[in-house]
């Protein structure tokens, strides 16, 4: 009776970790909620696909930075600024997120291996891009369900600027 008893628990421990890491390799996917987009071009202009938080398990009072990518549907180039103290991708938090500003990079930085990058998006090409910019952090400050807007920030081919926003939907434990 003890040796079935064993059995029983080992396959119960078995199965819950299969089903834990199951969870954990698909939450992203799971999470995703529908877009709330603003295209400026015919065909869904630029879109935001694959939003998370990095790392994807969050615990109370944890920092994290959210990663996307960007695909250019338009039919033209666009341009964003990249690099350590930038990034076109910016966020807005329904709860359990406080948001801090604090001193960025420093003038001489730019003059350094921290140069800004201007990316140029292709037609149908996709990059990956993280935020927020250095000098402001994202914390998790309460457990639960949040929903985040993300917005990335560029620049259509005749110089305009434009923005998609993507909402989605994380927990904090």
């Amino acid at each position: 009776m003890n040796l079935e008893a064993n059995y029983k628990k080992i396959s119960v421990i078995i199965a819950t970790t299969f089903l834990a890491i199951s969870i954990l390799l698909m939450y992203p996917f799971l999470q995703e909620t529908a877009s709330a987009s603003t295209p400026t071009f015919p065909n869904d202009g630029v879109r935001l696909l694959g939003t998370h938080t990095q790392s994807i398990v969050l615990h109370v009072g944890n920092l994290f930075q959210i990663r996307t990518i960007a695909i250019n549907n338009s039919p033209g180039t666009i341009s964003f600024i990249t690099g350590p103290c930038d990034s076109p991708l910016a966020a807005t938090f329904h709860k359990n997120v406080l948001v801090k500003q604090c001193v960025g990079c420093f003038a001489g930085a730019a003059s350094t291996s921290a140069a800004v990058h201007l990316v140029k998006l292709r037609p149908g090409g996709t990059a990956q891009v993280i935020g927020p910019s250095l000098g402001t952090t994202y914390q998790a400050v309460a457990s639960g369900m949040t929903v985040a807007a993300v917005t990335f920030h560029y620049q259509s081919e005749n110089g305009a600027t434009a923005s998609v926003t993507k909402s989605f939907e994380f927990n904090i434990i």
